[in-house]
C-alpha cells in the first residue's frame, strides 16, 4: 500500500490484535498516540498500512481505515472492560486483568476469538460466558480442569471445598447442550490431601456424587492415567516423610448424560495384538479345553482362532506426560518470551476419547483448554471443536500448534 491511490490489499485485524497489544506491555500500558504502533506490530502491519488513506463517509474526507478500525475496537475493549486506565497517566490504558507471572486473564462476560480453523475456534473467554446459553449439540467435553492444589500454580484455581461448586457451574451449559448419549471426561489430580495429614482427600468423591445428583450425569467409568515419568511425591509424605507410595496415575472421569444411548464404541479404539496372539489366530487358536474361576472362564479347542483387527483397549490408560506437541508448544512460547503453561496434559489423552466417544463432524469442546490439546487432537480426527480459556497467554502459544490446519486464521500473529 502506498500512498492514497495504491493497490489495497486484504488486512486482517481485529478486536484480539489490539487486546494482544496491550498485553505485551506487561501490565504498563499503551498511550493512545502508541496504540496504532503497537496493534501493528501484534498484527504483522508495516507502517504503509497504518499510513494509506482511502475516502470514507459522505464527505470521501480521506482518512486511515485501518486507523479507524484500531480506533473502534479500542472503544469496544474500553466498554467490555477488558482495558481499564492506568492511574495518574494521562491517555495511557492497559490490560484490566493482569493475573500475574506474565499472563492476562479475561474480564468476566467478555469473550473474544483467539484464533480458529475450518472445524473449530478457541475463545479467549471464562467458560460460562460462552457455554451458558450454548445450543449446538454437543458430542463430548473432555477437560483437565484446575486441581484444587495446596500451592495454585500460575493460573489459579478452587479450593478442595469449592471443588464441586467450581465444576458443576462450568459444566452445567455444557450438560444442557450435550446430546443423548453424549459424554465429559474430566481428568482429575490423585494427589489432594486432607490438611496436615497423608490421608488423600475424598474431593474426587464429593465430585462425582454432585455431578451425579446436581446435573443428572451418570458415572461410565474411572479410568487411571497411569503415567510412570511423573516427578517421585507427592513431595512431602512420599519423599520426606516416607509414608506414602510414590504417585504415578490420576483419574479420568467418564460421565453420559444417558447411559442406554451412550455414543461409545470400543471398536475405535483397537489396539494391536501381541505377537504370541497374532501367532495363535494363524495357529487355529486354543487347542485345548480348560474351566477357571468355578466355570466364570472357559476355554474351548479352537477359542481365539478368528481373526480381529486388533484387541480391545484396557480402562487403565498407560500415557508418559512427554509429548513432541508439548515440545513444539515449548519452543513456540520461549520464542515469544511469554509464560509457559504449567501443567499441559499430552494430546494422546483427548486423542483416545474423541476416538472412543464421538464420530467425524462431532463437536468437541473443552472449557478450560489450556493449550488447546482437545481441539487439536480434534482437528487431527476431523472433529469440530470449540475451546475457552482465560488466560491470553496460553492461546497465544497454542495458536501456533494449528497454523498448518485447514481454513487456520488468527486474530493475533504469533510466530
Amino acid at each position: 500500500m502506498k500512498g492514497t491511490t495504491g493497490k489495497t490489499r486484504v488486512i486482517q485485524l481485529s478486536l484480539f490484535h489490539v487486546a494482544e497489544a496491550y498485553a505485551q506491555t506487561q501490565g504498563k500500558g499503551v498511550a493512545n498516540g502508541e496504540i496504532y504502533r503497537s496493534v501493528a506490530n501484534a498484527a504483522g502491519l508495516c507502517v504503509d498500512d497504518l499510513n494509506t488513506r482511502q475516502p470514507i463517509g459522505e464527505a470521501n474526507a480521506l482518512r486511515s481505515p485501518v486507523r479507524r478500525k484500531i480506533r473502534w475496537y479500542q472503544q469496544t475493549l474500553k466498554h467490555l472492560g477488558v482495558i481499564e486506565h492506568v492511574p495518574g497517566q494521562r491517555g495511557v490504558w492497559r490490560l484490566a486483568h493482569d493475573a500475574g507471572q506474565g499472563l492476562h486473564k479475561i474480564i468476566e462476560g467478555a469473550k473474544l476469538v483467539a484464533f480458529s480453523t475450518r472445524l473449530g475456534v478457541a475463545i479467549w473467554a471464562n467458560n460460562a460466558s460462552v457455554f451458558s446459553s450454548f445450543r449446538d449439540p454437543i458430542a463430548l467435553c473432555i477437560t483437565s480442569p484446575p486441581y484444587p492444589l495446596r500451592v495454585k500454580r500460575a493460573y489459579g484455581g478452587p479450593s478442595v471445598e469449592e471443588y464441586p461448586d467450581f465444576i458443576c457451574t462450568a459444566l452445567e451449559g455444557i450438560v444442557r447442550a450435550l446430546q443423548p448419549g453424549g459424554s465429559i471426561v474430566l481428568n482429575v489430580s490423585n494427589d489432594v490431601f486432607e490438611t496436615r495429614s497423608p490421608a488423600r482427600s475424598l474431593y474426587i468423591e464429593r465430585l462425582v456424587l454432585a455431578l451425579h445428583d446436581r446435573l443428572g450425569l451418570a458415572l461410565m467409568d474411572r479410568v487411571p492415567w497411569v503415567n510412570f515419568s511423573k516427578p517421585p511425591g507427592p513431595t512431602w509424605w512420599a519423599c520426606r516423610n516416607r509414608v506414602q507410595l510414590s504417585a504415578a496415575y490420576e483419574h479420568q472421569l467418564w460421565f453420559t448424560n444417558d447411559p442406554l444411548k451412550v455414543r461409545s464404541d470400543n471398536r475405535r479404539t483397537l489396539e494391536e495384538h501381541t505377537a504370541r496372539h497374532r501367532q495363535l489366530m494363524i495357529n487355529g487358536g486354543a487347542q485345548r479345553t480348560a474351566v477357571y474361576g468355578d466355570g466364570a472362564y472357559r476355554i474351548r479347542e479352537n477359542s481365539y482362532s478368528r481373526e480381529t483387527p486388533g484387541k480391545l483397549a484396557r480402562n487403565v490408560m498407560v500415557r508418559g506426560h512427554a509429548c513432541g506437541d508439548t515440545q513444539a508448544y515449548r519452543r513456540a512460547a520461549t520464542a515469544l518470551g511469554i509464560a509457559i503453561h504449567g501443567a499441559m496434559m499430552p494430546t494422546a489423552l483427548p486423542d483416545f476419547w474423541i476416538r472412543f466417544l464421538t464420530e467425524r463432524n462431532d463437536l468437541v469442546v473443552d472449557p478450560f483448554a489450556g493449550t488447546a490439546r482437545t481441539g487439536l487432537a480434534a482437528e487431527r480426527l476431523g472433529r469440530r471443536w470449540l475451546v475457552t480459556e482465560w488466560m491470553l497467554e496460553y492461546l497465544k502459544g497454542a495458536s501456533s500448534m494449528f497454523s498448518a490446519c485447514e481454513g487456520y486464521s488468527s486474530n493475533a500473529t504469533f510466530l
